[in-house]
């Protein structure tokens, strides 16, 4: 699947949101991005995360994880004031770099820690996802905006003094307004990326309703999804192990995808809430490649929930709304 070959049937965004936004000075905006990659041959995934607040303060992060290492590696750098002049296109804080180069098209980054040393290329394989192209728009507690998008990476990634290639998929996200995680109760958000194919669902479930927004891209045609249906199983620590889903989407199409987490990591971001992260091998529609599965938990529950996770969740076949 090669970007020039895809019609979408959603609005275009303007290249203009691929770069730094003005944010209010209220409080909880920020502006964010996330890539991730997998390397299930080497039991490895990880993921880069870059960020600017609305006082112009910055960080980044960088996290690799998964059954080929004895403990997980995350290194962290900020808070870090930067100037209203400094844009994606030439971001630098501290270790990390990230420079858009064709808007929504490609990206080089570069992230050198004491641990962990990354360097690649990112290519889109299709025109990003914007949830304000959806008719109710984004959730504005999770921002004003955000996109979503797959791709392939090349690069390097330096490990405990091991090198390994950085060859296959990426997933990338790009949001901006604010961020109230504690309003999420649960969210679902998933990526699943082949040569062929790219789904991509964020369920939230907010003020006792539903959420959905994501996009298929296949068979030269990105369009939007309307309905999905899905199965999973959890480990002993509610960690999700398996992910199946059956995803409807705008053009009438039904695509299935079948996701096995290998790598797993918990991402302690807020006080009110814990992500579960799981990096996946997936078929979709038959065709094999990798993604990522991240469930949010409010933490009071979760801690509830996991005492008879085993006994009452198992079986339970769920079906998501819009």
């Amino acid at each position: 699947m090669r970007y020039e070959s895809i019609v979408t049937d959603l609005p275009m965004l303007g290249d203009e949101h691929d770069n730094r936004h003005v944010l209010s000075t209220e409080a909880h905006h920020r502006e964010a991005a996330a890539f991730m990659f997998q390397l299930p041959e080497h039991g490895l995934a990880g993921f880069l995360y870059p960020w600017v607040d609305n006082a112009g303060m910055a960080g980044a992060a960088a996290c690799v994880f998964g059954p080929g290492l004895a403990v997980p590696v995350k290194e962290r750098f900020g808070e870090v004031p930067v100037g209203s002049t400094m844009d994606f296109r030439a971001w630098d804080v501290k270790g990390m770099s990230m420079k858009i180069g064709a808007p929504h098209r490609t990206v080089d980054l570069a992230f050198a820690g004491e641990q962990v040393e990354i360097r690649c290329h990112y290519d889109a394989m299709h025109p990003p996802y914007a949830f304000g192209s959806h008719n109710n728009g984004c959730p504005s507690y999770y921002a004003q905006d955000r996109t979503e998008q797959h791709g392939r990476i090349q690069g390097e990634l330096k490990l405990g003094g091991k090198q390994y290639a950085l060859n296959g998929f990426m997933q990338r996200d790009h949001s901006w307004g604010a961020r109230v995680w504690g309003l999420n109760q649960h969210y679902k958000w998933f990526h699943a990326t082949t040569e062929s194919a790219a789904v991509h669902f964020f369920e939230m479930q907010s003020f006792g309703k539903i959420v959905l927004r994501g996009y298929v891209a296949k068979e030269g045609r990105m369009a939007e999804i309307v309905s999905i249906e899905y199965d999973y199983t959890f480990d002993e620590n509610m960690h999700q192990k398996t992910f199946d889903v059956v995803v409807r989407d705008s053009a009438g199409r039904s695509t299935t995808v079948n996701a096995v987490v290998f790598a797993r990591f918990e991402y302690d971001v807020d006080p009110m809430i814990l992500l579960k992260e799981g990096a996946t091998t997936v078929t979709v529609d038959g065709s094999t490649g990798t993604g990522w599965c991240e469930f949010c938990w409010n933490k009071e529950y979760f801690e509830f929930a996991r005492n008879h996770a085993q006994r009452f969740s198992a079986g339970a076949s769920l079906t998501g709304g819009g």
